[in-house]
């Protein structure tokens, strides 16, 4: 029996090398730089992360949405979707970002938030699913990137990335980024093999329209940004 209980962690284990040697390289091909990104693409998603109980950003999403930011100014599209989880409303992930992109600049209408982007299968899915993505460039850091891009790939949707590694982070953090994007690889590659259904969908929401659109009747009240 402890012969088999090994064979199987062993066969186990080979099984997650292989899904993340896969995941890696196929999200990796998807990765470019701002001058061989085309322009006029339907839109830029920014994946959502942490934000701190008074409501600043980490430095992981500050430089994902740095990133946005100067891809915007750039050309690359009008149209950002900041999504993340807003199930939290002390914590509104897509909140806090709208506001940081609309105080550094970036148009209030232009900006669209996805509320249920809960993890980064259902950023990806709804993208296409809710905001009738065809083409768009995901801004988020390397090790992330690959794993959203992976998966805008098993789903036929025409994602390229852009990276963020603005910030040096601690090796601790690098660390527990591995481990956890080890497994997070294995979630992607189920999720998309077996074609699982987002959370949450919705209505569908038009880029053409306004990101004014995305807030709620109290977004609105207490927006700084109104036009």
């Amino acid at each position: 029996m402890v012969y088999i209980a090994a064979l199987l962690t062993l066969l186990l284990f080979a099984g997650l090398l292989l899904i993340n040697r896969t995941v890696i390289r196929t999200g990796r091909s998807r990765i470019r730089d701002l001058a061989e990104l085309e322009r006029n693409v339907d839109a830029i998603i920014v994946p959502g992360c942490q934000v701190y109980p008074d409501l600043t950003l980490s430095p992981m999403l500050k430089d994902r949405l740095d990133g946005a930011i100067e891809l915007y100014q750039a050309g690359i599209s009008d149209r950002i979707i900041v999504s993340g989880d807003a199930g939290d409303e002390a914590q509104n992930e897509p909140w806090v970002m709208r506001n940081y992109l609309a105080a550094a600049g970036i148009p209030p209408e232009a900006i669209f938030m996805d509320r249920a982007g809960v993890d980064t299968y259902d950023t990806v899915f709804r993208a296409r699913a809710i905001f009738g993505i065809e083409t768009g460039v995901i801004a988020t850091q390397t090790f992330h990137l690959e794993r959203a891009l992976y998966i805008a790939d098993r789903l036929e949707i025409n994602l390229l990335g852009y990276a963020t590694d603005f910030y040096d982070y601690s090796t601790v953090t690098k660390i527990k980024n591995s481990v956890r994007d080890f497994l997070a690889r294995a979630k992607a590659w189920y999720e998309t093999e077996f074609k699982a259904a987002p959370r949450h969908l919705g209505e569908t929401i038009d880029l053409a329209g306004s990101g004014y659109d995305t807030l709620d009747a109290e977004q609105k009240q207490n927006d700084l940004y109104a036009p």
